[in-house]
């Protein structure tokens, strides 16, 4: 049997929505062929998981037959969940967990969150832990600001690398759509000349590459060779959908084979909310699944074809 990823998202359309909604979307994830999922569940967020609730959501995922592929990390921002502030320069969204920060009881607390998230990683058998480097533009316009950051950056990449070992996990950095194509080259060069492969990687994400540089792959053509997650979804070019491939714009064909090109561990990771479709398409959950299993299917297939050399009958993203 393929195996498939696709992402899991909380939505709190449910009274309990972090136990029974949560189960009810892996039972539909599994039910429709699904093997493993990309844990997107308090993304962002600064919630700290506590042990019983890791070992419930492992429970969970075993109950369900599924296994974790990517755990989606946290920075402590998410402007869903996190506490809003309205400063001088706008709104804000509060960061007191920052393993970014100059301060350093806020460095140890965005690590003791990323720590966590480590954690689950391991308990549900997922790879990688995905992360957003999110610095001030000044980081990338001034000598003096980048020196500072990208020391406080090695800094605590330093400090996570005997966790990431203990439990088998590694480090993604996700191209993010508020750096430009120069500043996140900037940024992984500087990352992967100072941490090893083994800990720290490349998070492909098809979505936020099409909006830097439309129709271009210039990360994956860059560092490919340290690809270690994806985030594929399409959109218009302009707006950060997460549609299913073939739904927006990208060329999910070159996007396929560029990725078969890079010594990447299958399977893909997709990430389209089932709530998206069932707002604009009015899919039940069960049903988008279903479509999102056909679909991902067929990628897997244009990527293990290309790798083989075999040029599959018909395999178009639909």
């Amino acid at each position: 049997m393929i195996e498939t990823c696709m992402t899991l998202w909380h939505f709190a359309n449910h009274e309990r929505w972090y136990d029974e909604g949560l189960a009810a979307s892996m039972r539909a994830m599994a039910k429709a062929g699904f093997t493993h999922v990309n844990w997107n569940v308090d993304a962002g967020s600064s919630y700290v998981y506590a042990s019983a609730e890791i070992d419930y959501f492992a429970a969970m995922l075993s109950d369900a037959g599924l296994r974790g592929w990517s755990v989606h990390g946290s920075n402590g921002r998410n402007n869903l969940t996190e506490i809003a502030a309205r400063g001088a320069e706008g709104h804000f969204i509060e960061g007191r967990k920052d393993y970014l920060s100059p301060h350093e009881w806020q460095r140890q607390a965005g690590l003791h969150l990323i720590r966590n998230r480590i954690e689950l990683a391991a308990a549900i058998g997922a790879r990688s832990v995905v992360m957003h480097v999110e610095f001030p533009d000044a980081v990338y316009r001034d000598r003096d600001t980048g020196e500072a950051a990208f020391q406080i950056l090695h800094r605590s990449l330093d400090d996570l690398k005997d966790d990431c070992a203990k439990h088998g996990v590694r480090l993604a950095i996700e191209n993010i759509p508020s750096l430009s194509i120069d500043d996140m080259s900037t940024l992984l060069d500087r990352v992967f000349a100072r941490h090893d492969g083994s800990f720290v990687g490349l998070c492909f994400d098809s979505g936020h590459a099409q909006i830097v540089e439309p129709g271009g792959l210039t990360l994956l053509h860059t560092f490919g060779e340290r690809l270690v997650a994806t985030h594929l979804h399409d959109n218009d070019g302009r707006n950060d959908q997460h549609l299913l491939p073939g739904d927006g714009c990208i060329p999910f064909e070159r996007v396929l084979a560029a990725i078969a090109d890079t010594p990447y561990t299958l399977p893909l990771t997709f990430e389209t909310p089932y709530r998206l479709y069932g707002t604009g398409y009015f899919l039940p959950e069960e049903v988008f699944y279903r479509r999102a299993y056909s679909v991902i299917c067929e990628a897997e297939h244009t990527v293990r074809a290309r790798r083989h050399r075999v040029r599959p009958a018909d395999h178009r993203i639909l």
